[in-house]
């Protein structure tokens, strides 16, 4: 900013991390290569992850960024320009010639490699702005007789964009062009995949309905199994606490700062966020109550009142299945998921998109404290969710043909996408061994154990979070996966203290008396 001489005081400023990597791109450079050398292409070639420092002022439509590659050096000065702001009208030529002449001296590009493809001009109200594209000669993907294509086209390749506004160059980005009938071809949807998705849709909303229908039937007639929601408003307010944690410690400042349009000001804006936030404040915690309540109605219908867990108070046996549930199953979960994950790469199909695997708490103001706080309030739904399934199944649906069906039909509605019908089977075997695995382990082992439910699920996201900042060179990401995996010692440990304490309270109570 200061080599622009730019005040960077007089600005308000936001860093976040930017995720670059399109999944449609990276399925068809995956189809012609190897997934290593595809990230070896956005490691050294096409940067997939950059840092963007934004600059702007309140109410004013001129605003900079610096974006900067992940080991801190500097990939571009981005510059907008409100429309009516003077320049230069330059010749097609001439801004050609100043966007070579800074390709080559800030960017070092030997433009030989090269050729322009395109050049759009924009005629503004006092300027003329130029967007100059080059595309390397070379293409990305390989060319040998495996990979043959069917013309020159059928290939992907390294693309160079900058901006000339008047006479200044700016918003300097590199990207990967891959045929533009690849992507309208994965970009269409037959009508097999408009029925699929309408259907799972339909069939979320029919089961969340048929329970909700059920309770309100039932509910008013019997009293016998009247749903405390007082003391159920205790689980509202910790997930609410979670979710205002996260936001605060973790990307939620960031988001705010971020999409703040300069045409509104900044006092109108952060007023709209603040009632936004109210209301979905509200909306979350009222919706983590009911879905704790549909939960101990249906359960006290399946397995009655008696034997369903509270917090405190419960036999030192609980705690202690609890916590042997929390350490084998995060472990017997992470091996399944493993061993599902190592089928997928052992059958390779032909996908319809590849996302990529980035972390999303590096541009968290406390990265632990962000993990750790959205994985509490995830696992809070994550498991309400699960038990109250389970526990619908087995108060409502006797039939254990009618309990397959639904079976096969929750994995069929986790299949997200696919690509050829090989890969749909995939999906669908590798989602049936994950429902199975979690249907089995629920009605033999976990039971009516919810915090050994909780602890499963909470663990493997802490873990799940942990292991990402932990695979970085830089020592603060480092301390910050050991601050997670801290984090679930202490989780874990908790049922563990329990279990001391009741088995102690016990052995005092059963102590005879001195004489």
């Amino acid at each position: 900013m200061k080599q622009h001489w730019l005040n960077p005081a007089a600005f308000r400023r936001v860093a976040e991390l930017v995720d670059l990597m399109d999944p449609v791109t990276n399925e068809y450079l995956r189809r012609r290569m190897s997934v290593e050398q595809v990230n070896q292409i956005y490691a050294t070639q096409v940067p997939g992850v950059l840092w963007r420092v934004r600059y702007f002022k309140d109410s004013d439509p001129e605003e900079f960024a610096i974006v900067l590659k992940p080991d801190g050096s500097v990939h571009s000065f981005r510059h907008t320009l409100p429309e009516e702001a003077k320049g230069e009208s330059l010749d097609q030529d001439v801004a050609v010639a100043i966007g070579e002449k800074s390709l080559r001296e800030n960017q070092h590009i030997d433009l030989s490699d090269w050729k322009l493809v395109s050049d759009e001009a924009k005629k503004q109200p006092n300027r003329t702005d130029h967007w100059l594209t080059w595309q390397q000669n070379a293409p990305l993907d390989p060319s040998g007789p495996r990979h043959r294509p069917a013309n020159d086209s059928d290939h992907a390749y390294k693309r160079i964009e900058l901006a000339v506004l008047g006479n200044e160059v700016a918003n300097y980005r590199t990207y990967i062009k891959i045929p533009e009938e690849f992507t309208i071809k994965i970009g269409q949807r037959s009508l097999l995949r408009t029925l699929f998705g309408f259907g799972k849709g339909i069939l979320y909303v029919v089961f969340a309905l048929g329970i909700l229908a059920i309770y309100f039937r039932r509910s008013r007639a019997d009293s016998e199994f009247r749903v405390p929601w007082r003391k159920l408003m205790v689980w509202g307010m910790v997930g609410l606490a979670a979710y205002l944690v996260h936001a605060l410690c973790g990307t939620g400042i960031t988001r705010i700062f971020d999409s703040y349009p300069t045409s509104t000001p900044w006092k109108i804006y952060v007023a709209g966020i603040a009632v936004g936030q109210a209301i979905a404040c509200a909306l979350l915690a009222g919706g983590l109550v009911l879905l704790c309540g549909l939960l101990w109605y249906f359960a006290a219908r399946a397995f009655g009142k008696d034997s369903l867990p509270t917090v405190t108070g419960m036999p030192g046996d609980y705690y202690r299945d609890a916590f042997w549930l929390g350490a084998g199953g995060t472990a017997a979960l992470i091996g399944v998921e493993r061993l599902v994950s190592a089928f997928g790469h052992w059958w390779p199909t032909t996908e319809r998109m590849l996302p990529a695997n980035v972390g999303t708490d590096f541009d968290a103001i406390f990265p632990a404290v962000s993990v750790v706080a959205g994985a509490i309030l995830a696992s809070l739904f994550i498991t309400g969710a699960i038990a109250l399934a389970g526990s619908f199944v087995g108060a409502e649906v006797r039939l254990r043909a009618v309990r397959l069906l639904l079976l096969l039909a929750v994995a069929l509605g986790f299949i997200a996408t696919w690509g050829s019908p090989l890969d749909f089977a995939k999906h669908f075997l590798q989602n049936l061994v994950l429902v199975g695995f979690v249907v089995v382990g629920i009605s033999s082992v976990v039971r009516v154990n919810i915090m050994g439910l909780f602890l499963i699920v909470a663990s493997a996201t802490l873990l799940g979070g942990a292991f990402p900042l932990l695979g970085q060179a830089d020592r603060y990401y480092k301390t910050q996966g050991y601050l997670v995996l801290v984090a679930t010692v202490i989780l874990l440990a908790l049922p563990l203290i329990q279990w001391r304490l009741r088995a102690k309270y016990r052995a005092g109570m059963t102590e005879p008396e001195r004489p």
